[in-house]
């Protein structure tokens, strides 16, 4: 078996280890947070890792109600900014700890006053050195060159972090089930994601399309099916491609619609006939029994991306096998991509 497949079959079992592992460090984080006052929240990450960030940007708003945003790093790295953290919660997001980029982030936020977690899957690492708190994804050594369970895990480690803070009882006793929706989902997708992968061996261009808190599913399920199969892929909030590039989508173009069940499905749908009447290709994942891919209801909308992006991961492994190329190594990439 491909080391890629093997990692997205292990994330049930990684996102359980990491739900149990991060308890006490959430926990210590939590406290820290109500004792500081914390005003607002500022994220810190790069790659598959910011994505992760842009699930909490809409969690965290969601759930406790506190300002979340997207740190920009180049701010202090290349323009070489001050900037006043004071009161916020700043979070490193990295699997590797290694990013000069982000580590230069918290390095900064920490000076100027922030209370500092970082979430990261290595021990040891120059981002958990500089994080006053740090909340260890315990994914196990991830191989493959594309990430997924560190992707996950992290998922997880927000939400349980959100339902704590929330104090959240019901969100966080919906949160130990995940692991055994993800396992019941990834039993039901093998067939179904070759079937639609080998329907796309020839495709130029894959759109992924989704709305509020699901936005980090298209732009990660994008990421994964254009770093491993060398297609051309964008991702678009809904409403963002409404505004102007529905223009650009020609007749046949795959487009990969998020409609888990919730507040965004009904304007997904509407959306989703648009694409149809300029001849797209539309393809969507959702519980409903006639989507391309199907997706199992997590219980709450707020937990769907932990377990929606699994057929994305899926797609992805499968369109790269059958183009005849290498999914656990991409040309041209490398695990562990350090920025400044």
């Amino acid at each position: 078996m491909s080391i890629l497949l093997s990692e997205i079959n292990e994330q049930p079992a990684a996102l359980e280890r990491a739900l149990t592992g991060s308890k006490d460090a959430i926990a210590e984080l939590v406290a820290a947070i109500k004792a500081r006052d914390v005003r607002y929240v500022i994220l810190a990450a790069r790659g598959t890792s910011d994505h992760a960030a842009t699930y909490a940007k809409y969690l965290l708003q969601l759930t406790v109600g506190i300002p979340c945003g997207l740190a920009a790093p180049s701010v202090h790295t290349l323009y070489e900014a001050n900037v006043n953290y004071k009161d916020a919660l700043v979070i490193g997001v990295s699997q590797s700890g290694a990013g000069d980029d982000i580590n230069e982030v918290m390095t900064q936020a920490r000076k100027s006053g922030a209370l500092t977690a970082a979430i990261t899957n290595t021990e040891g690492s120059k981002l958990s050195q500089i994080a006053e708190h740090v909340l260890f994804c315990h994914a196990g050594v991830e191989k493959a060159v594309a990430a997924t369970k560190t992707y996950t895990t992290t998922l997880g480690i927000f939400a349980k972090l959100a339902a704590r803070w929330a104090g959240n009882d019901e969100l966080a006793e919906t949160l130990g089930r995940v692991p055994d929706a993800m396992h019941k989902e990834l039993l039901g997708l093998e067939g179904k994601a070759q079937t639609v992968a080998h329907s796309l061996t020839h495709a130029e261009r894959i759109l992924a399309i989704a709305r509020g808190l699901h936005l980090c599913t298209a732009i990660e399920s994008s990421l994964k099916i254009a770093e491993t199969t060398h297609t051309t892929t964008q991702a678009f909030s809904s409403a963002d491609l409404l505004h102007g590039p529905i223009a650009s989508v020609p007749a046949n173009t795959p487009c990969l619609l998020l409609l888990p069940d919730g507040k965004t499905k009904p304007m997904m749908l509407e959306v989703a006939a648009k694409l149809a009447s300029r001849g797209a290709r539309v393809l969507t994942l959702a519980t409903d029994p006639d989507a391309a891919l199907p997706l199992t209801n997590t219980g709450t909308e707020l937990l769907a991306p932990l377990v929606d992006i699994l057929p994305a991961q899926l797609l992805a492994y499968h369109l790269t096998v059958a183009r005849g190329l290498d999914p656990d190594n991409p040309s041209g990439l490398t695990k562990v991509t350090v920025t400044r």
